[in-house]
């Protein structure tokens, strides 16, 4: 099995979609992609963030109105099917079906054009980057698919090359399962983009605490709930 991964960048205004999670840093989606046929493929998302943010990218996908997956400047025709299979203040779990993809082409169509069939999707969405990591048994028409990508974005989107390897490992255990509370994901999230978790710590908890705003109890508190869920969570143990 090969895996090939790329991202593809979203200028503000670029896209409806992502533009709510530039707007919410804290919104985060895993998404599992499947592709039929070329023009027919299903995908399972599931996003942890603030509730606000949420509601605004399920109005989107189940506005018939709303293009958002092509990557050209042609907008995508076809018929989608849309299901909320689970819906939380800090949680939802979206089901798409689309088929007969016309005129616009996703990352999807493409390689469903160039890709063997059974070739499974994961990706992730966080501020303005859109990230693919595509498991595939061949990777005979990689180029092409790279190619056709970065000859046909529409404006405002820019193509970053990963990598083409063997694939070494799924890269999913039971964290994915672990929803953390708007407030401990912020904290944790600030935690780790500062360098308080690096050894040597970069930043002290006194100033992680100015950064955000919150007293030091506050966000020691946090920090530490949020801990023991992660911990939990990787162990199988509830919290």
């Amino acid at each position: 099995m090969r895996e090939f991964t790329f991202d593809i960048v979203y200028e503000t205004g670029s896209d409806p979609v992502m533009d709510v999670f530039i707007e919410h840093p804290t919104l985060v989606a895993k998404a599992l992609y499947g592709c039929v046929t070329e023009d027919r493929f299903w995908r399972i998302e599931r996003l942890i963030g603030p509730t606000a943010a949420l509601d605004a990218v399920e109005r989107l996908r189940l506005d018939e109105t709303v293009r958002t997956a092509s990557v050209t400047e042609a907008d995508c025709s076809a018929m989608r099917y849309h299901d909320v299979l689970d819906r939380s203040n800090n949680e939802r779990v979206i089901y798409t079906h689309v088929e007969d993809v016309e005129d616009g082409e996703s990352v999807q169509t493409l390689a469903g054009r160039y890709l063997p069939h059974g070739s499974l999707y994961c990706t992730s969405r966080r501020e303005n980057r859109h990230s693919w990591r595509i498991f595939m048994k061949s990777d005979e028409n990689v180029g092409l698919l790279y190619d056709a990508l970065g000859a046909n974005l529409r404006a405002g989107l820019a193509l970053r090359m990963g990598h083409l390897r063997d694939a070494e490992g799924w890269g999913h255990n039971s964290l994915g399962s672990v929803v953390l509370p708007p407030d401990q994901r912020t904290a944790m999230r600030a935690a780790l983009d500062h360098g308080y978790y690096r050894t040597p710590r970069e930043v002290t908890l006194d100033d992680l605490a100015g950064e955000l705003d919150v007293p030091r109890s506050t966000l020691s508190y946090r920090l530490r709930r949020a801990e023991e869920r992660l911990v939990s969570g990787y162990l199988g143990e509830t919290g």
